[in-house]
């Protein structure tokens, strides 16, 4: 027999279902107003936390919209601990242009 993996869920109670969707939400929003480049960061952390056997593969180029709906697509299997990683990146400062 082949070795296949499990996977294991666990319940999430309704304070931290209503805080994944919350997030999922916030995140969904919020990457609209991002620049490119930490749309992409937000992308790459959504990829990483996704069940890869080894390294998940490097993203191609995408333009904003594809990096938005992109973003949007994995947001429906993030999990919460991920979600919470994903709106801390978005709440860190950005740099200001002079």
């Amino acid at each position: 027999m082949g070795s296949t993996k499990i996977a294991r869920t666990t319940r999430l109670s309704g304070s931290e279902l209503r805080r994944l969707l919350e997030l999922r939400e916030l995140i969904k929003v919020e990457s609209f107003r991002l620049p490119t480049g930490r749309q992409r960061q937000v992308l790459e952390l959504l990829e990483r936390s996704r069940p890869w056997e080894g390294e998940p593969p490097a993203l191609p180029e995408m333009s904003r919209g594809e990096l938005s709906r992109a973003i949007n697509w994995r947001l429906g299997t993030v999990s919460l601990p991920t979600a919470v990683a994903a709106s801390a990146l978005l709440k860190q400062p950005r740099r200001k242009r002079p």
